[in-house]
């Protein structure tokens, strides 16, 4: 699937589910997970913010970011692609941890990691244990 046909979260989503569950290892209830999109109302297409449908397809495609990228919040009230965000783990086979002014998402069957960084407004993915890396060998 092209990046031009994932116009929803749900049909990336579907798609981040094969590549987490590839293996056999691992099952996702898909209703659950389509039930969180839309508690967040984030079901209709255009509805998650390009920057979340970026950072997911770059987890999707196995791409590391290399960088911090900046994303605009919404000129309105973003709890609920925050909340998404927050309790995506509960759906899908990832890790959360909440580091207070950041957020750290693991992709352990993909060998990935993304990083939302809420104080700066920006998000990097990253090989799993790389994200702060050149930031401490910057600040020794």
């Amino acid at each position: 699937m092209g990046s031009s046909e994932r116009n929803t979260l749900r049909q990336l989503l579907d798609e981040l589910t094969i590549a987490l569950t590839a293996d056999g290892s691992q099952q996702v209830n898909r209703q659950a997970l389509a039930e969180h999109i839309a508690e967040n109302e984030l079901d209709e297409a255009g509805a998650a913010p390009s920057w979340l449908m970026d950072l997911l397809t770059a987890v999707n495609d196995r791409k590391v970011t290399g960088h911090w990228v900046d994303f605009k919040r919404g000129s309105g009230d973003d709890t609920n692609v925050f909340d998404f965000i927050r309790h995506l783990h509960e759906v899908l086979p990832i890790k959360y941890e909440n580091n207070e002014e950041s957020w750290l998402l693991t992709f352990p069957r993909l060998q990935l990691e993304a990083c939302i960084s809420l104080e700066g407004s920006c998000y990097k993915v990253s090989g799993i244990g790389d994200t702060w890396e050149l930031e401490d060998a910057l600040n020794e």
